[in-house]
């Protein structure tokens, strides 16, 4: 699936920058409230696309910005036309807003003619230009005893243990492991060093004060 081919059915160009800083469930009633201004019915999928197309840094699948996110959309939508009573009709007939979901549409037409609505792309969604594969070590390293003793200032309390599990090594631990998961570490660290400064200077002091140790560990 291209981007580049498909094109919103409901927002217009002049709307879409606007309608960014809107969360999931606002712009799904903002779809289906405008869609029934326009007389377009919408299916699930086609929601699905109008979201992605819309803000695709929120909606599309992690590390593959080229594709939609239809998990999430559909959840969203399923939670919207059960307990919160914000949806009505079906998948056949067509989606409503109900009256406790009309109000809201009614204050986002005023908000976005009035260009009250701030641009937050994504401020509530991970990074989608990271995948979850690289984001599941990140979280391992900013648990490790060595990230949070130097989140608390407390480097005298930072030992050679320390060093190795935040590279889950041990010094049984074969060569080729050795060399594979240093390599990995480095990398992820690399990766999230804007995001989190921390790991970053966290990496740093391991690999200053323990440098003699990981040298050991890549030596053949």
């Amino acid at each position: 699936m291209n981007s580049i081919n498909l094109k919103t059915k409901i927002a217009s160009p002049s709307e879409i920058e606007k309608l960014q800083g809107l969360s999931t469930e606002k712009l799904i009633i903002w779809i289906v409230g405008k869609s029934k201004e326009l007389e377009i019915k919408m299916t699930p999928e086609e929601i699905v696309i109008e979201c992605w197309l819309i803000n695709p840094e929120k909606h599309s699948l992690r590390g593959y910005n080229e594709f939609p996110d239809s998990a999430v959309v559909q959840k969203r939508i399923g939670e919207m036309k059960g307990k919160k009573a914000l949806l009505s009709g079906s998948e056949m007939s067509g989606y409503n807003l109900t009256e406790i979901s009309k109000p809201i549409y009614a204050d986002l037409i005023e908000l976005i003619a009035r260009n009250k609505i701030n641009s937050k792309k994504g401020y509530t969604a991970a990074d989608r230009s990271i995948s979850s594969m690289e984001e599941a070590p990140y979280k391992r390293l900013k648990k490790t005893p060595a990230y949070e003793k130097f989140k608390s200032h407390l480097f005298e309390q930072i030992v050679e243990t320390d060093f190795l599990y935040f590279y889950g090594l041990n010094w049984h631990s074969k060569k080729s492991i050795v060399h594979n998961r240093i390599k990995n570490v480095d990398k992820v660290v690399e990766t999230f060093s804007l995001k989190d400064p921390i790991l970053k200077q966290v990496h740093e002091f391991l690999n200053h004060r323990f440098a003699n140790i990981r040298k050991q560990l890549m030596e053949d």
